[in-house]
């Protein structure tokens, strides 16, 4: 049987990915609303990003056919999804929102200084290490997927490789935009795969990051 080739090729590749990431809408939702919203978000964003990440970095092992990969069946991906869910449910809870409350602290300073204490130093400061936590954010969820750490050292680990290679995070920025854009131009994909369009340049960014922190670890010279 001859396998497809390309703007055919193409078109089925894309169509296999936008069927994947409808599926992960629709778990994402489905998990989220499970956890009561509250405790859903953080797990159902972390089994997203695991996911994500697998199809990233590990190809499929069947060949290259119209009905994509044996493991993006709904039944394949529910198992998957659910696992990881189960698994990170408390942790991923505990960092999401430690990241969650540093920001709202930070935010409440900002408005202090500025309606009560009125310090340029003080208001800069507190600039930057909110710029320093929303930079943790775009790389917090890759960091748990990719690696099997202590609970406080996903926060280090996180901090490091998000400063480690500057021109990723500023991918990912502009990877968001452009999502957005998309998004702009074709509003009906914000109903069906709304998460994954931005976790996608996010997670493949901070990957890239992960991989050159790995490499300049392995490789450092004593």
């Amino acid at each position: 049987m001859m396998q497809p080739r390309g703007i055919i090729k193409l078109s089925l590749k894309t169509g296999q990915a936008l069927i994947l990431g409808i599926k992960l809408q629709a778990l994402f939702i489905l998990f989220t609303l499970l956890g009561g919203v509250v405790l859903g978000v953080f797990p159902a964003l972390a089994a997203c990003t695991k996911i994500i990440l697998r199809r990233l970095t590990h190809k499929a092992d069947t060949t290259d056919s119209m009905f994509g990969d044996q493991r993006n069946t709904f039944p394949a991906l529910y198992h998957e999804f659910w696992q990881f869910y189960r698994q990170s449910f408390w942790e991923i809870n505990g960092i999401g929102y430690i990241g969650a409350l540093a920001i709202a602290v930070l935010v409440a300073d900002l408005i202090v200084n500025q309606n009560v204490i009125h310090s340029p130093i003080v208001q800069y400061g507190l600039i930057v290490l909110l710029i320093m936590v929303f930079t943790y954010w775009l790389y917090v969820f890759t960091i748990y997927a990719r690696y099997a750490l202590h609970f406080w050292q996903y926060f280090r680990q996180a901090l490091v490789i998000s400063v480690a290679k500057f021109s990723n995070t500023l991918a990912i920025i502009m990877g968001s935009i452009l999502a957005t854009v998309v998004l702009v131009v074709f509003p009906a994909l914000t109903f069906v795969a709304l998460v994954p369009l931005y976790l996608t340049p996010m997670i493949w960014f901070s990957y890239r990051s992960c991989l050159h922190v790995e490499a300049v670890m392995t490789y450092q010279p004593s």
